[in-house]
């Protein structure tokens, strides 16, 4: 004796709709050929007829799934893109700051070269002066020891 399922049972037993069940029968017409009884307006349906619906809901949940993996796939594809995309972003302006940064020290540079420059002519300056002071110096020591020695022979005499 052949054991028979209602299609109720059969949507249970694989968490499906009973509407799709009934999609699945008029999908396989050709395979269920034999397998189907219907009384009082109820489908019932033999072993062999349940293992043709389950393999069908297989190879739809392996394509559906199949669509899902492909979706989430690009969804990472497009996440990873628009990441690069920022990260390129973020570095070319990082790279413009850092140019920038850059231009500001070397004009900083130049600026610090120059007062240098001035500062070292300024320092030359002053001991072109100095040196002038000192030869004035010795020269007024040159002088005040003649002066002292014709003040000293003045008040002999």
């Amino acid at each position: 004796m052949v054991f028979m399922y209602k299609v109720i049972d059969v949507a249970k037993l694989f968490s499906v709709s009973k509407v799709t069940i009934y999609k699945k029968i008029s999908n396989n017409k050709e395979a269920l050929k034999g397998h189907i009884v219907k009384k009082k307006n109820v489908t019932y349906l033999d072993d062999e007829a349940v293992e043709i619906i389950k393999n069908s809901l297989q190879v739809n949940n392996e394509k559906v799934t199949g669509r899902l993996i492909d979706d989430e796939l690009n969804k990472v594809y497009e996440e990873i893109k628009l990441h690069q995309e920022i990260n390129e972003k973020l570095k070319a302006e990082k790279i413009s700051m850092l140019n920038e940064e850059v231009m500001e020290l070397e004009s900083m540079i130049r600026h610090l070269n120059s007062q240098i420059v001035i500062k070292q002519n300024h320092l030359n300056s002053k001991n072109d002066v100095l040196e002038k002071f000192k030869s004035l110096l010795k020269a007024n020591k040159t002088l005040i020891k003649q002066l002292d020695r014709y003040q000293t022979e003045l008040s002999t005499r």
